[in-house]
């Protein structure tokens, strides 16, 4: 799976992020976006916590949640729950869905437009608005499937 590093690009980016957002530079909005863009899974908060402590232990844990919250008010930083632990985190550079096997574990990241026409036909036929990102789908990866299919 690619990194996030590669969606992110360099620290430059990481300023873009943030003025897009309307977002002052900040030491601390800095190290968490610089971890989360440099993961290579999603991390939990935690996750985000011991990368940024390697970059600079002097940033409290308190302060990368509050870090976490704010980008995810502005759109920078979204979470999602991806099962029975905790949330994990990723850039919300672009929407997608995750979709993750019951049995092993194993999260795809599946294109947002795959789920449009289910979206639209929500809203159309039940006046529903689906929030696609904030769960993740669950089933099964091709070598943990039930025999038959689902």
């Amino acid at each position: 799976m690619p990194t996030r590093a590669d969606a992110a690009g360099p620290a430059g980016d990481v300023d873009r992020l943030l003025r897009q957002a309307g977002l002052r530079r900040t030491h601390q909005r800095v190290a968490v976006l610089t971890a989360l863009a440099g993961a290579a899974h999603h991390p939990t908060a935690e996750d985000v916590a011991a990368s940024v402590h390697a970059i600079d232990p002097g940033i409290h844990l308190a302060t990368i949640y509050r870090t976490l919250h704010v980008l995810e008010e502005h759109g920078v930083v979204a979470h999602v729950h991806l099962g029975h632990g905790p949330a994990v985190y990723h850039l919300a550079h672009e929407r997608h869905v995750h979709a993750v096997c019951a049995a092993c574990g194993r999260t795809v990241e599946v294109p947002d437009a795959l789920l449009r026409p289910l979206r639209r036909g929500l809203a159309a036929s039940h006046d529903f608005v689906l929030d696609q990102g904030h769960f993740a789908l669950s089933g099964w990866c091709a070598g943990c499937a039930p025999a038959g299919g689902a």
